[in-house]
């Protein structure tokens, strides 16, 4: 018995301790898509339930929000942007089901089209800060940012303040600023810059310049960004087909006076770096060149020099050579009379060397050593001629 109200109560810890699990995993989901949700609009004069597009775009992605998510096509007029209308509400409003994520930094916008009268509301900033709040139209009419001749009511959404999902702030057609509300990836500059360089050479309807120094200097101001700043942005359209053409009127017209002696400077910077570089090049090389030379030079010299030296090596030694063969062979010869009446002759060699002289004494300076030799011999013949004359007697 106690074993079954043991198990019983395991079971029911089992069970709460699941719920809890669940529960849990739930707050982590609610938590992790805190930036899906829902944006609703009082349609307020429009009064047409179930008629209204949800027109919602991110212009740094280049995708639209539809109730099949995200697509890469416009899909203005669709029914899959079309908001359902809510009962219980004061007046006609309709909601849309809209995920921020991965959106929070990007530039999206959204328009409330009217597909019963085609009227249509100006660009609101759009953050997940909008989501379960009710957007209205206040009734002011703002230029249409396209088409000058158009208007369009401005919006606004309740408890969200006005710096953060309001009109967008943009230059129109014909250079007038509207609107109140930076995107959060807007870039001032460039804004302006986009602006002249559509404008220049513009003209409205009534024939007057659509871009004008005074409405340069105004944008400048107005969206908080400088000469400079612009001037530098609108070099990012140098790949466009028209820049050639209009860059020195737009320059005039931004009038970048800061810019230009930075430019200069950074130019000089960039061709006296380049200078620079030049010369150290052409120096390195020289002075490599230099050095292989003299290498050259110096190794040409040892192998002279080596050589010299061992033609000198090879010259002395041929000189102890010929001075080792400078030794004379000289001889001395003695006559004398014999018993019998004839006269021998004995004689003896000695070997002189000479190392002051790499020469043998020539026949002719040495002609003394060879007078006893001759005088020997003549002795000899005498002795025999007379030991002949004596036997024939």
């Amino acid at each position: 018995m106690n074993k079954k109200i043991v198990s019983a109560a395991l079971a029911i810890l089992m069970m709460a301790s699941t719920s809890a699990i669940c529960a849990s995993a739930a707050e982590v989901e609610n938590e992790t898509s805190g930036a899906s949700g829902t944006i609703k609009f009082n349609l307020g004069d429009w009064d047409h339930s179930d008629k209204v597009n949800f027109y919602i775009w991110d212009s740094t992605s280049g995708l639209f929000c539809t109730k099949d998510g995200w697509i890469d096509t416009n899909p203005w007029g669709s029914k899959k942007i079309r908001g359902t209308a809510v009962e219980g509400e004061d007046g006609i409003v309709e909601s849309y089901e809209i995920d921020f994520t991965g959106k929070e930094d990007h530039n999206v916008f959204v328009i409330f089209h009217d597909s019963n009268t085609g009227a249509q509301t100006y660009d609101c900033v759009l953050t997940a800060d909008a989501l379960g709040h009710t957007a209205y139209m206040t009734g002011e009419q703002l230029e249409n940012p396209v088409d000058s001749e158009k208007t369009a009511t401005d919006v606004l959404f309740d408890g969200v303040d006005a710096s953060v999902c309001g009109p967008h702030k943009q230059i129109t057609s014909t250079g007038n600023i509207v609107g109140s509300c930076l995107a959060p990836a807007d870039d001032t500059a460039l804004i302006v810059a986009q602006y002249v360089f559509n404008g220049v050479g513009a003209v409205d309807k009534s024939g007057e310049q659509v871009c004008t120094e005074s409405k340069v200097a105004n944008a400048i101001s107005e969206f908080g960004t400088t000469a400079n700043d612009v001037w530098e942005a609108y070099q990012t359209f140098a790949d466009k087909e028209t820049y050639a053409e209009k860059v020195d009127e737009a320059k005039k017209l931004i009038n970048p006076s800061e810019a230009s002696s930075d430019v200069e400077s950074k130019v000089e910077s960039v061709v006296e770096s380049k200078v620079e570089s030049k010369v150290e090049s052409v120096v390195e090389s020289k002075v490599e060149s230099k050095v292989e030379s003299k290498k050259a030079e110096t190794t040409s010299s040892v192998t002279s020099k080596a050589t010299n030296a061992t033609t000198s090596t090879k010259t002395a030694s041929a000189t102890t050579s010929s001075k080792k063969a400078a030794t004379i062979a000289t001889t001395s010869y003695t006559t004398s009379r014999n018993s019998d009446g004839t006269v021998g002759v004995t004689g003896s060699t000695s070997n002189t060397s000479s190392s002051d002289s790499s020469t043998v004494t020539s026949p002719k300076t040495g002609s003394a050593s060879v007078i006893p030799v001759i005088l020997a011999c003549l002795a000899s013949v005498t002795a025999i001629a007379a030991t002949k004359r004596k036997e024939s007697v």
